[in-house]
Parts: C-alpha cells; sequence; structure tokens
C-alpha cells in the first residue's frame, strides 16, 4: 500500500510538469467552440468551487489574521483573485 501511494505520489508530481508542452500560443482573436464549452461547463464550476474553497479557508483564519491585520491581505489572496480570474474576465482568456 505504502509503495502504491508513493508511485501514485511520483507519477502526479512528474505529470503536473506536462501540462508546458501542450501550451499553445494562439492570438485571442475567435472564440472557437470547443474552448468555450470548456471553458464555460469545466473551467468556470471549478472556479467557484474555488471561491467557495478560499471563502470557507478565508473565514477559519480569521481568529489569526485579524490579530495580525493581515485580514484584507487574506481575502485579497482567497476570495478577491479568484472571484476576478474565474468569473469577471471574458471568456477563452486564460
Amino acid at each position: 500500500m505504502k509503495r502504491m501511494i508513493i508511485f501514485l505520489m511520483v507519477s502526479l508530481f512528474v505529470l503536473s510538469f506536462t501540462a508546458f508542452i501542450f501550451a499553445k500560443d494562439e492570438p485571442a482573436g475567435d472564440l472557437s467552440t470547443p474552448e468555450v464549452i470548456g471553458d464555460v461547463l469545466w473551467v468556470r464550476p471549478l472556479g467557484v468551487m474555488h471561491i467557495a474553497l478560499g471563502a470557507t479557508a478565508f473565514m477559519i483564519s480569521l481568529p489569526v489574521t485579524i490579530p495580525l491585520n493581515k485580514a484584507d491581505e487574506a481575502k485579497e489572496f482567497l476570495i478577491t483573485y479568484p472571484y476576478n480570474y474565474f468569473l469577471k474576465r471574458p471568456l477563452r482568456e486564460m
């Protein structure tokens, strides 16, 4: 069992760097249908879940961040930035 967990962790680590291989430099001119559908049906719902998890983490971290005067920075990092990235950006702009 321990070997399987180590194998999975190593393989996920290695696979996390393969996204750069598939990256393309395309102008953001025409909106192609598969990319827009992928953005609307896959990326945006994951973004909403990301924002919800960030808001939960922000609420949990408040007892620590308020005395340190870091609540605004935590809000910016955990809620505002993901909200602007996932919900306010135009379609297909990543």
